[in-house]
């Protein structure tokens, strides 16, 4: 799908650069006109091409894009098209072109995605947009709670004091030691890959999925087992009762074995768009009790256990997928 836009551009009065023009025309959609601007809104010589897609706003497999530019630059990408790609899927293209602008026709059976089976139009368009982001937004607060909440382990005991130089229990003291085991940020919008080398974890967030970055130096095996292999058996002890969940680990990610062995087995990633909202909280809670639960194992065979069934490949058919479509 293609579409030609030709900014419609005043000069700016703001005091820290009047040189620079911007758009000052409302779109007439508050909710347009509350996101950051797009580079098209400062474009005065038809130089930017803004590439979208309804692959993450329709449907993950709907991989069907469009591009938004000056004319002249649309007739020149509409030739290269015709000679290289040709055009996306034909079903795709029918079923998002329905959906937004209905039945082509008055005999076209079809329905669109409004009520009276026409067409969403652009004003219902930018409705499916803003309640998209409004669901992911709910979603994404109640995965990143529980998992701020679980991120630590919290370990209690007593020690002597040291002040004391007898055997009174009086002597002793409560202790409490609290150690992180994992990390992420809380997401800010946009859509990401698997987190660069030499980039923080908390620049990798997005709006569909959480990142979360283990230390498996604070497990009490961390020294008996390579960290790859705690990450592995972490991975299968998430798939048996009565945690039941199944993630993405970083290594499928990674561009090639030297992340993964270097850093990959640290990442894990959840989706919240994919899971149904009424059992989001459930399904969250149950990974961090796993998580919790696998922090707790101090005997060697328990991991060696896991790793052993890992390299079967035994998942239940009970367990449910966090992981998300790409």
């Amino acid at each position: 799908m293609n579409a030609s836009r030709t900014p419609t551009t005043t000069s700016s009065t703001s005091s820290s650069d009047s040189s620079l023009p911007t758009t000052n025309k409302p779109s007439g959609y508050a909710f347009l006109d509350s996101l950051v601007p797009s580079y098209l809104a400062v474009d005065v010589e038809g130089r930017v091409l803004r590439l979208e897609t309804f692959s993450k706003t329709i449907a993950p497999g709907c991989r069907l894009g469009y591009i938004i530019a000056q004319p002249a630059l649309i007739e020149r990408i509409l030739r290269i098209t015709e000679t290289s790609t040709q055009q996306p899927s034909g079903f795709v293209q029918a079923m998002v072109a329905e959906l937004l602008m209905g039945p082509q026709t008055p005999n076209d059976p079809g329905r669109g995605g409004a009520a009276d089976g026409s067409g969403w139009g652009f004003g219902g368009w930018v409705r499916w947009l803003e309640g998209l982001r409004g669901n992911y937004e709910r979603r994404m607060n109640t995965m990143a709670k529980i998992l701020h909440d679980g991120r630590h382990q919290v370990k209690s005991g007593r020690r002597k004091s040291l002040a004391s130089s007898g055997d009174d229990s009086e002597d002793e003291w409560a202790v409490v030691e609290k150690s992180q085991i994992y990390d992420f940020a809380w997401p800010m919008g946009g859509m990401s890959v698997f987190p660069h080398p030499s980039s923080p974890v908390d620049t990798h967030q997005n709006h569909r999925f959480l990142w979360l970055k283990f230390d498996f130096s604070t497990h009490p095996l961390g020294r008996r087992f390579s960290h790859a292999s705690l990450s592995r058996a972490l991975w299968v002890l998430w798939t048996h009762k009565p945690y039941l969940v199944l993630v993405s680990p970083g290594t499928i990610f990674c561009p090639n074995k030297e992340i993964a062995d270097a850093k990959g087995y640290a990442y894990f990633r959840l989706c919240f768009a994919a899971c149904d909202e009424s059992v989001l909280a459930d399904i969250s809670t149950r990974f961090v009790e796993g998580i919790q639960a696998f922090w707790r194992i101090k005997v060697e065979g328990k991991v060696r256990d896991l790793l052993e069934e890992g390299g079967m490949g035994v998942v239940s058919e009970d367990v449910i997928g966090m992981g998300g479509p790409c």
